[in-house]
């Protein structure tokens, strides 16, 4: 069992998800924003990958994600940052970016160094179950890496089905079709 399928044993509801994007506000704040948000009670963390084109993000997070590119945040430096920083904390982490960032940095050489550096999970919302089945489950599965996939409320239940068979962890839903972004106030469908 890794630390997800741990937490959701341990607390199947009620978990509470946080976000964050690496390397922002500075460079070195990645690990600072870990430690804190374990000792603040977060359950699980998703780190953001950024991204230079962030093409399913909003404002928010494109523009955090530029900032965190224009202090110098790589993959590299991420992966080191979180190797140093987990011997330190027990919280599930998660990486959540786009499949070419994966795909960029080398399948096998990103999956090997998500396990040395003691990620949890990968959220990669542009990955297909096509591929991922085809390329990827294996060695994902063998690395014991959970991935999560995505569902929104126009999913088909088909696709939901394969979905559930395919993750390990939890399931992504999408509440609603829009761009991430800061709102003030839930909409309400009539």
């Amino acid at each position: 069992m890794n630390r997800i399928e741990i937490l959701f044993a341990r607390k199947p509801k009620n978990v509470l998800n946080i976000y964050f994007t690496a390397g922002f506000p500075n460079l070195e704040d990645t690990t600072t924003i870990i430690e804190s948000l374990e000792e603040a009670g977060a359950d699980l963390i998703e780190i953001g990958m950024p991204y230079s084109d962030p093409l399913a993000d909003g404002p928010t997070i494109q523009q955090s994600g530029q900032i965190a590119i224009k202090n110098g945040m790589t993959l590299s430096t991420l992966f080191d940052q979180i190797t140093a920083i987990r011997p330190k904390v027990d919280v599930p982490l998660v990486l959540m970016g786009y499949f070419n960032q994966v795909m960029q940095y080398g399948e096998a050489k990103f999956i090997q160094a998500c396990v040395d550096a003691g990620i949890d999970g990968l959220i990669l919302p542009d990955l297909p179950i096509y591929e991922y089945e085809t390329y990827f489950e294996s060695m994902l599965k063998e690395a014991g890496l959970g991935v999560s996939f995505l569902i929104t409320p126009q999913t088909s239940d088909e696709r939901i089905r394969k979905v559930d068979e395919l993750t390990k962890g939890f399931i992504y839903m999408v509440s609603n079709a829009s761009i991430t972004r800061c709102k003030t106030s839930i909409q309400t469908s009539k």
